[in-house]
């Protein structure tokens, strides 16, 4: 038996969490697109009247918030009890539980909710043009520059839920959310200490988002090194520590 992976053991291992995943997939897409369609785009068609109404934001806001979710119930099953026993004891690796959560919340979440994102602003466009024939409905463009940026960030972020999924046990995505909070006051915190000068120094922000104290921190060495964690480091990291606590899990 090879302990750390087999191809054909990975595979029935990935066909058997997404028959086991199929209601509760379906049942989210129900209420994301069910609400999306209702809330964030009739009525918000109907208290606007914006002249050109784009699917942009809502598509970045439900991306992140169901993936954040899904990605936190990867490992709902080591909560404890018989479930916690059945799923430990199912004949696969660390690595293949690991990896076939993470391929499940990270590329096939991204894969599939995109496609039925695009799906869904194709039915909801021309609905929307029947009542409101005053307001432009631009197409949602899955491989446009900024799809392609919210894709990137989710493929980033994604890591710090499956991390919490695999030491957290009930609440887990809350439990990450806090822990969140209270690591960006900490960093906010530090980050205040070090360029305090700079903070306190004299400099303008328009209300259109533009601040010179931002754009001074970007090319700032401290700005150009966490950059540099948060897309090279953060992710593989978050991965690492995700495997290993999942590792220590025993039966």
């Amino acid at each position: 038996m090879k302990r750390f992976f087999d191809i054909s053991r990975f595979w029935m291992l990935l066909k058997l969490e997404l028959f086991k995943s199929r209601k509760g997939i379906l049942m989210t897409m129900v209420i994301s697109f069910g609400m999306l369609f209702f809330v964030g785009f009739l009525l918000s068609l109907y208290v606007e009247h914006p002249a050109i109404y784009d699917h942009t934001e809502n598509y970045a806001y439900s991306l992140f918030l169901g993936g954040f979710i899904l990605s936190s119930l990867a490992f709902n099953e080591l909560g404890g009890g018989l479930k916690r026993l059945r799923y430990l004891t199912i004949p696969v690796s660390t690595f293949e539980r690991f990896l076939c959560m993470w391929m499940l919340t990270s590329i096939g979440w991204l894969v599939i909710y995109t496609l039925c994102f695009a799906l869904y602003t194709m039915i909801a466009n021309p609905v929307g043009q029947l009542i409101f024939a005053n307001t432009t409905f631009k197409t949602f463009d899955p491989f446009g520059s900024f799809a392609i940026t919210v894709m990137q960030y989710y493929f980033v972020l994604h890591g710090i839920f499956l991390l919490g999924a695999a030491h957290f046990r009930g609440y887990v995505f809350p439990k990450t959310m806090v822990v969140i909070i209270l690591i960006l006051l900490v960093s906010v915190g530090l980050l205040y200490l070090f360029l305090k000068d700079e903070f306190l120094s004299d400099h303008y922000c328009t209300v259109e988002g533009e601040c010179e104290l931002v754009d001074a921190f970007i090319v700032h060495p401290v700005g150009v090194m966490s950059k540099v964690l948060f897309w090279y480091v953060l992710a593989p990291l978050t991965w690492f520590l995700s495997y290993l606590g999942l590792k220590d899990q025993e039966a």
